[in-house]
């Protein structure tokens, strides 16, 4: 083998690794995504807390008493959400004020849920265990996501109330 077709063919196949890991790059979200068009209210009509006053909000949190340290009901234009991929391969980021960031990636019912500001972050299954079509993050509109729920913290995160409930209720167009 000539040292002429040595270069090419090492020139090809770093090529080829190079495309490869770029498409791999992109598919995974190593990009910085992009801003959601819009963050609203769930659509899906559903309580998420004990009170319907909140229906029509944005929920997130946790505890029992609407607070900056547990349920807080931000505006939507406080709340940012970046979209990764699309359509099956769809990945959403919220950050929400007093902390908090929850991020999912289609079709998955856990969410992964932080707050910065009291050091917590756990992952929430929100699967329903008795009826599999009940879904409380609905991913059925394409690059859209919606989430519905009421799900039991963590066991690390220590709450006043026992065993400490999560609240969530947002929705995410991610459509371009």
């Amino acid at each position: 083998m000539s040292v002429h077709r040595i270069r090419r063919s090492a020139a090809a196949t770093a090529t080829a690794v190079a495309v490869g890991a770029l498409a791999a790059l992109t598919a995974c979200g190593g990009d910085d995504g992009r801003a959601a068009a819009s963050v609203s209210a769930s659509q899906s009509g559903t309580v998420v807390t004990d009170s319907s006053d909140d229906l029509g909000s944005i929920i997130i949190g946790w505890g029992e008493q609407h607070s900056d340290n547990e349920i807080t009901t931000p505006k939507p234009e406080d709340v940012t959400a970046r979209c990764f991929g699309n359509g099956d391969d769809l990945a959403v980021e919220i950050s929400a004020p007093h902390g908090w960031i929850i991020k999912t990636s289609h079709p998955s019912q856990v969410l992964t849920v932080e707050n910065t500001d009291q050091g917590l972050s756990g992952d929430i299954d929100t699967t329903n265990k008795y009826l599999d079509s009940l879904r409380s993050v609905d991913w059925s509109q394409p690059d859209q996501l919606d989430i519905a729920a009421t799900a039991a913290a963590p066991q690390d995160w220590n709450s006043p109330y026992g065993t400490g409930r999560v609240y969530l209720s947002v929705h995410i167009d991610c459509t371009q």
